[in-house]
């Protein structure tokens, strides 16, 4: 059963702000840079891997001959550092033709993520108990960094002789700091991280990001606890809407917390056999 509710555009502004807030930080780390207007957001780092050079946001009601001058703009920049991106068609995206002219140009859909949104006062309590053997903790410290890079560089494949740059690139990422607005929780077997959530809050807007599990972890209900404890609290620090982009395959998952999708979809588009998804 599929459970949407009417579209809603205070929900559809929810849900690209909350990821366009933690997105582009990518843009201001150290040797990074973000390019920003009325129109765009894009950003540039110097790992030339998937995701860590995108575009986040497009609107442009131009004549047609001008957008393809700003889309192309954006395709010589990279062209000219050689390094693959991809290209976030976001629910208010303009041109309504947009995915047309991104293939045309030789990007293709990768994956396409239904947006999802949870009242957190809807959302059951966190079980608390971890499973035998596993440790669950909110990152507090700054050394616990390194952890989450470890986990990050695993889930997007990231190839070794760019490890090295993700401290730098993502040092605008100030989980574990006094009174950040980005959160986190690692899961933990045998002094090993194996899963983790991320919380971005936004004021009475928060988003589950970054959900993975190691596949010696998978099974145990990892990424529902840590969601669960993320949206508890999101709750305590104000937030009364969470919002997340889901895959379809965590699509039950996150229904049987309370998230319902909404008419509401993220498409990713990037050049063949780029991504590692």
């Amino acid at each position: 059963m599929n459970f949407e509710l009417p579209v809603d555009p205070t929900i559809i502004e929810a849900l690209e702000k909350n990821l366009w807030a933690l997105w582009r930080r990518f843009g201001l780390g150290s040797g990074c840079s973000l390019h920003e207007d009325e129109g765009a957001t894009w950003f540039e780092t110097p790992i030339g891997h998937l995701p860590y050079n995108g575009v986040l946001r497009f609107r442009s009601d131009e004549a047609s001959a001008e957008i393809d001058q700003q889309i192309d703009a954006v395709f010589d920049h990279f062209g000219r550092r050689d390094v693959p991106f991809f290209w976030l068609v976001h629910p208010t995206a303009l041109p309504t033709d947009l995915d047309r002219r991104l293939e045309a140009r030789g990007l293709v859909e990768v994956e396409s993520f239904p947006g999802m949104v949870v009242a957190l006062d809807a959302v059951p309590q966190a079980v608390g108990d971890a499973p035998q053997g596993i440790e669950i903790r909110e990152v507090t410290d700054p050394k616990d960094r390194d952890s989450i890079l470890e986990l990050i560089a695993w889930r997007w494949d990231v190839p070794q002789e760019a490890r090295g740059l993700l401290p730098d690139v993502s040092s605008d990422f100030d989980v574990g700091q006094p009174g950040s607005s980005i959160r986190c929780w690692l899961a933990w077997k045998d002094g090993k991280p194996v899963s983790k959530v991320v919380l971005n809050i936004t004021g009475e807007v928060c988003g589950i990001y970054g959900v993975a599990t190691r596949p010696e972890a998978r099974g145990l209900g990892l990424a529902r606890e840590m969601t669960l404890l993320a949206c508890q609290a999101a709750r305590g620090a104000g937030s009364r809407l969470c919002v997340l982009h889901s895959t379809e395959m965590a699509l039950n998952l996150y229904r049987k917390i309370g998230f319902r999708e909404q008419n509401a979809i993220f498409r990713l588009f990037c050049r063949p056999g780029s991504l590692h998804m």
